[in-house]
């Protein structure tokens, strides 16, 4: 497990009032959401690798579809480096558990995708796994210092 207070980067968040409902901009799609808890928690993923890691909004790909064999799925969040993946993030809302279920449903994400790391968060816990593909294994990180390395 990573130890990472995410939610103090949830301020940078710029929220807007229309019509009685709370929006969100999103600075990678460009546009207004409505504000959901799961959005909540990649927002402030996006929020905290732009200032923790000044990884630029380019670099960044959010809620695209892939497609996994005969089905298409829609990945949370993507950090490429030079144009190819390098972590495939899975968000979950602050009040759903991470399970092994989430874990089985980032990695089928991934069987199209093959990146080198993985992070799984819902805003509070968050998992963080490097891939290798040559030896077939996964190892659990205890810290982020690969974002670094990018």
């Amino acid at each position: 497990m990573i130890e990472l207070d995410i939610q103090k980067y949830s301020t940078a968040i710029d929220f807007r009032v229309r019509s009685g409902k709370r929006y969100l901009f999103d600075p990678i799609r460009k546009k207004e959401l409505v504000v959901q808890p799961e959005e909540l928690v990649r927002q402030t993923w996006i929020h905290y690798l732009k200032m923790e890691h000044d990884i630029s909004y380019a670099s960044l790909s959010a809620e695209k579809t892939i497609a996994l064999g005969q089905m298409s799925k829609r990945f949370d969040l993507i950090m490429n480096v030079k144009g190819v993946p390098y972590i495939l993030f899975e968000f979950k809302s602050f009040n759903i558990n991470i399970t092994e279920n989430t874990c089985r449903q980032v990695a089928s994400y991934n069987m199209g995708l093959s990146v080198p790391y993985l992070i799984i968060s819902n805003g509070v816990v968050h998992y963080a796994y490097q891939l290798d593909y040559k030896e077939k294994s996964i190892k659990a990180l205890d810290n982020l210092h690969f974002i670094s390395q990018s």
